[in-house]
């Protein structure tokens, strides 16, 4: 056989079987060599045409090139000559005819290919293949030619590499159905390109300012509590090992709520009420005002459209707690509703109290910022049994953070200071009630007897209350402080009967939980931004109702299929007493709560493409294909979910959520009711230069902006799909919750949950039993260097 170089090899064993057959009849080989030959000079007049046609190109063009294609069919047809000698001489070899021709096959495919081939053979097969392809590419851009027009295609990056913008916004699951069949759509021309109102928003050009006014002392922790501001994780209240306590033993038992005197607290005023907001925000310039309890719970909706949902970090829980889910709970993520009151010139935003229930820890966590920022002597006066005089009301009432941000003007009520912390030193007191009495806040007492017992566990544990707050209560903290500039969240884990521990929680720990890193620059500047799109879809609202009061809807809608999601937003105009007859729905039942229970009597093109890309899918998702109030997707959250904020509604100083009067059967939808207005906000994001579906590991060294786009809703759609926002608030907060159908689920969770508030209960009742034969032993430093030892000193 012939070698790479055109040479002979040694004959393989089936050459030489070859080689030993009978050489073929001289006649044979004489035709053979004129077939050879003829062969040969029809390639010898072949290459003479070709050289004759490079070098008139040659001659024309480039001279150095021709002369080296030149040189290159030299040296083949010298190749060729000698591997047609060896051929030749093959035939003294005594080698047949089929073996000649088969080496000489061989050598020729390893050779040099001839580099003036203009046109070289094209396997059948490969034309075929190349032929089914171009009739794949073309089935495709007509496709996309229905869809979007004669539109360029473009990339999206990752970081990791390019993709798609489809499969960027499908996902792997939506890339997988991208082939299904679509809903036709109306073909896109480059005047409708001009319609979309692209816009770009950089935080870094945002300015969230303060606002310099005079401002009150503020309160301070009490009873040595300071203590856990410098250290992570919980304090416990007692250690119960050695059951010495780390903080006074008075701290423990809760004065209930009959026996507290809130008629000698000052009392909450709404941001339409608040005389001196209104004054400072006219003074300012800015055109709307609200407090942080109205505000967080439409800002929770700008999260989850920023961030495109994130899932909820978990890594700090242990291995004991079984099965976390990285999901919000399905309140939190439910629509959320507020007033804008027009108040001569200006907008006031009060939170929409309509479907909020009186409730045990709205009242109790009034007295417990109390307890915890004034000593013994001063809170015993709050005491109705009391006969000392009821303290005065204190400055600690009017003690706010004004913030400025665009044409909001945004208040922060200040419940705490300590001068060692980062920044402004102001923090919030949170009061978190136990699983059971969240469960079932109207009917707490069956609850009282649950215990938190562990640092780590499913039931009974810290790490059990932390969990249920990330999911429920957790964001709007967050937005909370951004709000008043505070450091973070002093948290006070209690059952209504008795104080457990403490954590402080600063805000980068909760950053951690809610965007997936400590650093608060992915906070900060979503919180901004958050701000800015919330500015412009009340400018929005107000421009088409001017003067007058109007009742918002907010809801970010989690698309089916990977698409991204987008948010609807509903203005209704409503008088001041429609406002105030939603508002004042549930008073009775307040005033019973009152009454009752706490004792109070009172008296470019391509850019244009791309956009049109994402806001044909958010009109699939308008059309019905998957709905707003589809069950499907969420059927396996669990039932945590619901019972997690089945009673912190009202747990702050004024309940965050809220909603509308019940919604009406929604099945004939096309007959108008009144003026509404409903728009549609979608996002796209753009880190570093490059599409991404959310920023994750920011840096304050990165660029994130965003583009996005606020769109219409059709004037026969309106009115549909903002019955279906309503009604699926009320199923969430409102009457529907109640009904048996949605409690029936619940059954074998409140069994559980009794099971441990019985078993509790006994517990407690023997570590009394305990407690009473001994004398309680508190912490105070002991050995050379504390206190104690240098007064014995002083005193020896």
């Amino acid at each position: 056989m012939l070698a790479v170089d055109g040479s002979a090899s040694a004959l393989t064993p089936k050459d030489h079987e070859v080689a030993a057959s009978p050489e073929p009849k001289h006649e044979e080989k004489h035709d053979d060599k004129k077939r050879s030959k003829k062969h040969d000079d029809k390639k010898s007049s072949k290459r003479k045409d070709e050289d004759k046609g490079s070098k008139k190109g040659n001659d024309g063009n480039d001279g150095n090139e021709g002369s080296k294609k030149a040189k290159d069919r030299k040296v083949q047809n010298e190749g060729h000559k000698k591997g047609d000698g060896q051929d030749a001489k093959g035939d003294s070899d005594g080698l047949s005819k089929t073996t000649r021709q088969s080496r000489t096959r061989r050598a020729r495919a390893v050779r040099k290919p001839r580099v003036a081939a203009m046109h070289p053979p094209v396997d059948s097969s490969v034309e075929r293949k190349i032929a089914q392809l171009r009739k794949e590419i073309d089935e495709i851009q007509q496709k996309n030619r229905e869809i979007l027009g004669d539109v360029p295609a473009k990339t999206l990056l990752n970081g990791s590499g390019g993709k798609s913008l489809k499969d960027a916004l499908l996902g792997a699951k939506g890339a997988k159905e991208a082939g299904k069949p679509r809903k036709e759509r109306t073909k896109v021309s480059e005047d409708d390109f001009e319609k979309l109102d692209i816009k770009h928003l950089n935080p870094d050009e945002l300015k969230f300012q303060p606002v310099d006014h005079e401002i009150p002392p503020v309160p301070r922790l009490s009873y040595g509590l300071d203590r856990v501001l410098f250290n992570p994780g919980v304090y416990r209240l007692q250690d119960p090992r050695s059951r010495v306590y780390n903080f006074d033993p008075y701290l423990e038992k809760i004065m209930s709520v009959n026996e507290f005197n809130f008629s000698a607290l000052s009392e909450y005023k709404t941001s339409s009420k608040d005389e001196e907001l209104l004054a400072l925000t006219e003074k300012m310039g800015t055109k709307f005002t609200g407090s942080t309890s109205s505000m967080s719970g439409v800002l929770q909706h700008f999260h989850f459209l920023l961030s495109n949902f994130r899932k909820l970090n978990h890594e700090m829980l242990s291995k004991k707690f079984p099965g976390p889910t990285d999901k919000f709970s399905k309140i939190t993520e439910g629509p959320s509703a507020v007033f804008l009151r027009w108040k001569d010139g200006k907008y006031a935003i009060d939170a929409d109290k309509a479907y909020d229930q009186p409730n045990i820890m709205s009242w109790l966590g009034h007295s417990l910022e109390k307890l915890l920022t004034v000593d013994r002597t001063e809170f015993e006066r709050y005491r109705r049994s009391s006969g000392d005089a009821v303290p005065g009301e204190d400055e600690s009432s009017r003690c706010y953070h004004y913030s400025k941000l665009g044409n909001f003007l945004m208040r922060s009520q200040l419940d705490a200071y300590d001068p060692r912390l980062p920044g402004t030193g102001i923090f919030d007191l949170k009061t978190r009630a136990v699983v059971s009495i969240r469960m079932n806040h109207q009917e707490y007492e069956t609850g009282k007897g649950y215990q938190i017992r562990y640092d780590h566990g499913e039931w009974e544990s810290y790490e059990r209350e932390f969990y249920d707050m990330t999911r429920a209560t957790m964001l709007k903290y967050s937005l909370q402080v951004r709000m008043g500039r505070m450091d973070g969240i002093f948290v006070a884990y209690h059952n209504v009967e008795r104080i457990f521990g403490f954590q402080y929680l600063p805000l980068e720990d909760m950053d951690n939980v809610l965007h997936g890193q400590k650093d608060t620059c992915l906070g900060d500047q979503e919180f901004k931004m958050s701000i800015s799109l919330l500015d412009e879809l009340m400018q929005k609202a107000t421009q088409q109702y001017p003067e007058q009061t109007l009742h918002l809807h907010f809801h970010t809608h989690k698309s089916a299929r990977g698409n991204p999601p987008f948010m609807y937003i509903f203005a209704e105009p409503v008088t001041e007493e429609q406002a105030d007859e939603i508002q004042n729905k549930n008073q009775e039942a307040h005033r019973a709560f009152e009454r009752d229970i706490v004792g109070i009597v009172k008296d470019d093109p391509a850019l244009q493409a791309e956009w049109h890309e994402i806001q044909d899918r958010v009109d699939d998702e308008l059309n019905g294909e998957h709905g707003v109030d589809s069950k499907k997707a969420e059927a396996a959250e669990d039932i945590e979910a619901t019972v997690e904020e089945s009673s912190t509604l009202s747990s702050d100083e004024t309940p965050e959520v809220a909603g509308e009067t019940p919604a009406e059967k929604t099945d004939e939808p096309d007959v108008p009711k009144g003026p509404l207005m409903g728009w549609t906000l979608a996002v796209r994001h753009r880190l570093n230069g490059h599409y991404v579906e959310r920023p994750v590991s920011l840096t304050p060294e990165d660029s994130w902006t965003i583009e996005y786009h606020i769109r219409e809703l059709n004037e026969t759609d309106r009115w549909n799909l903002y019955e279906k926002v309503k009604k699926n608030r009320n199923q969430l907060i409102g009457e529907e919750r109640d009904k048996e159908g949605a409690k029936k689920h619940m059954e074998k969770y409140r069994e559980l949950i009794k099971k441990y508030s019985e078993r509790g209960r006994q517990w407690r009742e023997e570590q009394d039993a305990l407690a009473a034969k001994v004398e309680p032993k508190v912490y105070e430093p002991l050995g050379p260097g504390s206190q104690s030892q240098n007064q014995a000193q002083s005193t020896g």
